[in-house]
């Protein structure tokens, strides 16, 4: 009776599963291959429980035991420790990283899945994330609240800094580098071509206003180094115009107070100050012996010297430029002890034209030698009442007097011709710009209302300094 109880059964259940291939438990309506309903009663523990194996376990399996026939199999894994041992399996188990519900693919035991809210995970392979117009926002609030790669990127949403090779940004913008490639610790490359813009471009924001910097910092004070000792941008020097003309170049530095103004180019001009912040040509240099220069060498061809003007500009004198002039004429003298201005004068040079008539006018402030010689001729015994006479000089600057000279004029010797005596006159005159320089002649016992004295002279003028 009982074995044909059991024989009832199981045709039961095989009539059951070959009309329905379904079966319920804990219902007579099963809706899918296996359904199961929860009890409703407290004392009933509800649930599937499925294998519970370690990763340990599924490695040491006999290779091939799970194979195509297991795809889809489903085991929970209780622990992750790195097998060891004998574990011919040991490549099926590549992908457990946590324990949890896992199935078969075929080659693989993984995850069924993985909800990085509250749970680590691992990629299997690569992941694109295609976002097309949809967003993908972050919002955090603590210090490293997003990284990758520990320090290689992170992001500060407690104080919003983000940090590139440091977990722990200072400033809002912070890259750390410590080993070089190439000698280089960062790079930015830009395929800029014949743009010629600048690369990298730092801004200032804030409103117009003279004084405004926009400046890149240095410092080399070690890791604990603050602001930067070395800067070098952009000063505004008005509040007004954005297309650059307010902005000159800059480079200053601190030595633990505000910075110190170093160097300046003129947005306009390109005139270059140093010591001066409104330098008035190219290079403008601001200081007590601003230039010292080393290892001259000698030169060779024609060559002048280099001069300081009265406003301090430097500049090239040589023999084209240099303030000089020569002039060669004669003075005719018809009264004595009278003086006689010279006569128009027959110019050899004048390099800035400073020589007019019988005058010459100082084109710059400066120091001059001055030369004024005249020849006065021997006269015979018949004149000057036999005895001869004494010639003079005079260089006046404005009409005033300035250098006196005198010669006595012999009576020619009594066997020679009669010849020349010279009476030189020289002196050191500081003139001013636009003065004037006359020359006069003059001769102290002297005839000349019977015969006049022609006498030839040479007036010659160099501005020194």
């Amino acid at each position: 009776m009982k074995i044909k109880q059991i024989y009832s059964l199981i045709a039961f259940c095989t009539t059951f599963a070959t009309t329905f291939a379904q079966i319920g438990i804990n219902t007579n309506t099963p809706h899918a291959t296996l359904d199961v309903t929860g009890s409703t009663s407290p004392y009933m523990k509800d649930g599937l429980l499925p294998p519970r194996v370690s990763k340990q376990q599924l490695a040491e399996k006999e290779y091939g035991t799970y194979s195509s026939d297991q795809i889809g199999a489903i085991v929970y894994i209780t622990d992750i420790i790195t097998p060891t041992g004998l574990i011919p399996s040991v490549a099926q188990v590549g992908s457990i990283h946590n324990t949890g519900y896992h199935y078969f693919t075929g080659l693989q035991w993984v995850a069924i899945s993985t909800n990085i809210y509250n749970s680590d995970g691992n990629l299997s392979g690569n992941r694109v994330v295609t976002q097309d117009a949809n967003t993908l926002a972050f919002t955090a609030s603590s210090v490293n609240g997003f990284s990758i790669d520990g320090s290689t990127f992170s992001i500060d949403a407690a104080n919003h800094r983000t940090g590139l090779g440091t977990a722990s940004p200072e400033t809002r913008f912070h890259v750390v580098s410590s080993i070089p490639s190439l000698n280089r610790y960062n790079l930015m490359d830009a395929t800029a071509g014949t743009n010629p813009y600048g690369i990298v471009a730092l801004r200032n924001t804030s409103a117009l206003a003279t004084g405004n910097y926009s400046l890149l910092g240095f410092t080399n004070s070690g890791p604990s180094s603050g602001g930067a000792n070395w800067v070098l941008g952009s000063i505004r020097t008005g509040s007004t115009l954005i297309n650059g003309s307010e902005e000159d170049f800059y480079i200053g530095n601190s030595i633990g107070g505000s910075s110190i103004e170093r160097m300046r180019i003129n947005a306009i001009t390109g005139n270059v100050g140093i010591g001066t912040s409104s330098a008035t040509n190219k290079l403008h240099i601001n200081a007590t012996n601003p230039i010292r220069l080393e290892g001259l060498q000698g030169a060779s061809g024609t060559v002048g010297s280099l001069s300081v003007n009265n406003t301090g500009v430097v500049q090239l004198r040589n023999s084209s430029n240099v303030s000089a002039a020569r002039g060669t004429g004669t003075v005719i003298i018809t009264l004595n002890n009278v003086f006689t201005n010279t006569t128009t004068s027959a110019k050899t040079f004048d390099n800035l034209n400073e020589m007019s008539g019988n005058t010459f006018t100082a084109s710059a402030t400066g120091l001059y030698k001055v030369d004024f010689m005249v020849n006065y001729p021997q006269r015979n015994a018949s004149e000057d009442d036999g005895d001869g006479y004494t010639g003079f000089t005079q260089i006046s600057l404005n009409g005033i007097q300035q250098s006196f000279t005198s010669t006595k004029v012999a009576l020619p010797e009594q066997t020679g011709a009669p010849s020349f005596i010279t009476c030189t006159n020289s002196a050191l005159l500081k003139m001013n710009a636009g003065q004037i320089l006359s020359f006069q002649a003059l001769t102290f016992g002297s005839t000349p209302n019977s015969t006049n004295i022609v006498a030839p002279f040479i007036i010659s003028v160099a501005r020194l300094e």
